[in-house]
């Protein structure tokens, strides 16, 4: 065999990627250690340095897998929705969904790490905050679109708003994490969205509301 030829991995990486995902979900990065993580992922030490290096490079794609399979999912709903206003409502029944479903780790895994954070300062600390803006630009490309559109106020600022409700998205997470109570959560998500409605989104005019009335 040509030594200049990778050895192949003996195992499943997104296998290995998907029990290492639960687990840091659950735990946090700083609360899992390499002996929960061998346990988890059926990988020797020397198997887990081998493949990602160290513990926070196996995390740094965790946090790859977990936007992949899962966060995908809440950017997904907002961007096929026929509406900004629908997306928003789909983003967040989606993430209500998740938090609900007794099989995932309570949370949401980067908001359970962000909270141990470091404001971006370490590679971990970056990687935390650039999967938290992949949620901000999918929100600010929605309301960008809407305003193209016409059923997004064309004065509103896309940006802030987007921030806005990134930073709505995190506190259900930390309250879901906290408490899991589905009735909290939902309070919160509807009163949070009631009182936007009427900030971002235009009603249709009342000639386009009878004309479609009448198709």
């Amino acid at each position: 065999m040509d030594a200049d030829v990778a050895r192949p991995r003996e195992f499943d990486i997104e296998a290995v990627l998907e029990h290492a995902t639960r687990l840091f979900w659950q735990r946090g990065y700083a609360g899992t250690s390499l002996t929960e993580i061998e346990a988890a992922t059926g990988l020797s030490r020397t198997s887990i340095y081998a493949a990602f290096d160290d513990k926070e490079g196996l995390f740094l794609q965790v946090v790859d897998h977990y936007d992949r399979h899962y966060s995908a999912q809440l950017r997904a709903a907002l961007c096929r929705a026929p509406t900004a206003r629908a997306g928003i409502d789909a983003w967040f029944a989606r993430l209500l969904a998740a938090f609900a479903d007794p099989d995932l780790p309570l949370g949401c895994l980067v908001t359970n790490v962000a909270v141990e954070g470091d404001r971006g300062e370490s590679r971990l600390g970056r990687k935390i905050a650039a999967s938290i803006a992949l949620g901000e630009d999918a929100f600010y490309a929605r309301l960008r679109r809407g305003q193209i559109e016409g059923d997004v106020a064309p004065e509103i600022d896309a940006r802030a708003a987007a921030r806005h409700l990134v930073a709505v998205t995190q506190g259900l997470s930390v309250l879901a994490k906290a408490s899991g109570q589905p009735s909290v959560l939902q309070d919160v998500a509807r009163t949070t969205l009631a009182a936007l409605r009427p900030l971002l989104f235009r009603e249709p005019a009342a000639g386009t509301l009878a004309a479609s009335r009448a198709g």
